[in-house]
């Protein structure tokens, strides 16, 4: 059941990004800071024996996603290096302006977070590699912003989530598992083909079929990496809310490549 509400998450995610990359990307936005709430909402770090380490994570993760959002929002808050400006708009999607900022302020509020714990800071360097590791996955969700505003634009962000959710659904199949991530990546694949034939765009359908199945190989190791994560907790809201998100988080630099791929 928890992989079934997992993938219906990923599913209704993907195809809100969809609606707001064809209608403003201050909504797609929104939908991204929902994908990293859910992140930063990950479940302790559990030790070699199953017992839960106290990981202060919640904060650290979100504020590194929310300064990547708002750096991929507007990139120019901080400016690009010289000759970075045009190189196919790198600057101006803010995915590449937005990452290392915000992979500074998940690690110094990590550092902040456990310098505030009273329990003897146990298992010190595996709780902090932790909530860093959150960070990086929340900030990295940005991407999708990124497409969004690319030259690629809404029709991109459609190829990525048709991937996405075409690939989960056929993952979700009891079958072989390698049978079965071999056929969610060409299902996406197709998927990916028909969305970008279908649209009226100047994207092509092999563009379409290249986007499309790396969306849902990443769709599918979000959903295993992050059931890995919540492993003994399946039976709380986390245990399918996380891997939801983890799968929208991957994707998120595939459909951010196939932007400035458009571009290029």
């Amino acid at each position: 059941m928890s992989r079934l509400r997992s993938t219906l998450l990923s599913a209704v995610l993907a195809g809100v990004l969809v609606l707001a990359a064809y209608a403003n990307v201050y909504l797609v936005a929104a939908a991204i800071v929902v994908v990293q709430v859910l992140i930063a909402s990950a479940p302790s770090l559990a030790d070699a024996r199953g017992r839960s380490v106290p990981t202060p994570r919640f904060a650290p993760a979100l504020l590194g996603g929310l300064v990547a959002t708002t750096l991929a929002l507007f990139p120019r808050a901080i400016p690009a290096a010289d000759g970075a400006q045009d190189v196919l708009g790198v600057a101006d999607s803010g995915l590449l302006a937005g990452i290392i900022p915000a992979v500074a302020v998940t690690l110094f509020a990590a550092l902040i977070t456990q310098m505030l714990r009273t329990d003897g800071r146990r298992e010190l360097t595996a709780s902090t590699s932790y909530a860093v590791s959150l960070g990086v996955t929340a900030a990295i969700a940005s991407g999708w912003i990124g497409a969004a505003k690319s030259f690629g634009g809404a029709p991109v962000v459609a190829i990525a989530a048709a991937g996405v959710v075409v690939g989960l659904l056929v993952w979700l199949m009891p079958y072989d598992r390698v049978v079965m991530v071999s056929a969610a990546v060409v299902a996406g694949a197709g998927a990916g083909a028909g969305v970008a034939y279908l649209v009226d765009s100047f994207v092509t359908v092999l563009f379409g079929v290249a986007v499309g199945s790396a969306a849902a190989l990443f769709a599918v190791l979000g959903q295993v990496f992050g059931r890995a994560w919540v492993s003994g907790r399946l039976h709380a809201s986390v245990g399918w809310g996380f891997p939801g998100a983890m799968s929208i988080a991957l994707v998120a630099p595939v459909v951010y490549v196939g932007g400035q791929l458009v571009a290029a």
